[in-house]
Parts: C-alpha cells; structure tokens; sequence
C-alpha cells in the first residue's frame, strides 16, 4: 500500500484547505440539498477556516496519496453522552482518489491503541458513506458500538475504537 501522509493543516494552508472543503460540500450536496450561496461558494467562509486553523491547531489534516494531495479530515474533541471523546468529523477524498485505500489508512493511522474511543458521524441521507462505513469499518481492525439514537437525528452515530481495546 502507498504511504499516507497526514500533515497537520496550519494556518499557512487555509486557502486550501478551504477550497477542498468547498469541493466536499458541493460533493456533498446530491444528498445534503445545501444549496450554493449567492456569491458562488458554500456555506463555509475563508476567515472561518482560518480562525479554526489558529484556535484548534490540531483540527485538520490534509491527505496526500502517492505525493497528490487527495483530501482532508477534521478531527475535532466533542461532548458525547456527557463525556469527552475525539470525533472523526470529516473524511473527504477527492473522487478520483476514491477505491484506493486511503479512508482506510487514515482510519488505521488515527484510530490506534493509544486514543481510545472515537465518534463516528454519518449523515442518514449520505447513503455512500453509510455503506462504504457499514461494509469497511470491520475489515479495519476496529470494533463499532452503536448507541441508542435519536430517530430524529439527521446522523447514525458509531463509537468505534481499535479491536482488543478494553473501554475506557
């Protein structure tokens, strides 16, 4: 398998970091039905990257694949059932970079022994990603716990973790 590399994004890489996170909401727009601004961008501003790139340093990593830059993910800390857990906010790979193994190596780099549970969200109308989650989470090495949700919850939560973990 290729190397991944994950580097973290800083400020330096807003611009684009940004116009990759323009490129997930318009891929995400067939079932999310956000509908592009009048000034031709998504619901997503420059000076908001920016400021989240300065204030959660960690916060995004961009994906390079064979030294192409493929995608991002965001990994933010959230509240979750009253206790602190890292989420695995956004995955995105750029469509062409997509069926080459790269979800699943950023998953195996980020979901190790060492950091314990994490939260995985998938929005319900993004069929795509519930399959490919449904049907790569296990061959992942990861263990999926599905808690009790809310059925007017817009997402289908997972709390995964890697297999032979004992919980926290």
């Amino acid at each position: 398998m290729p190397p991944l590399r994950m580097p973290t994004a800083s400020v330096a890489d807003t611009d684009t970091l940004f116009r990759l996170m323009q490129l997930y909401y318009f891929d995400a727009s067939r079932w999310s039905g956000e509908n592009i601004q009048p000034d031709g961008l998504y619901d997503c501003t420059r000076s908001d990257v920016e400021a989240t790139l300065r204030e959660q340093p960690t916060w995004a990593r961009l994906l390079w694949w064979e030294d192409t830059l493929c995608g991002f993910v965001l990994v933010d800390d959230v509240a979750f059932q009253g206790q602190p857990i890292r989420e695995l906010a956004d995955l995105f790979v750029l469509p062409t970079h997509r069926g080459k193994g790269i979800a699943t190596a950023v998953v195996t780099a980020l979901v190790t022994p060492q950091s314990g549970q994490w939260l995985l969200a998938t929005w319900r109308r993004d069929l795509q990603a519930k399959a490919f989650w449904q049907r790569n989470l296990p061959r992942m090495g990861v263990e999926v716990t599905v808690p009790v949700q809310d059925d007017e919850s817009d997402f289908d939560i997972r709390l995964i973790r890697r297999a032979g973990m004992t919980p926290d």
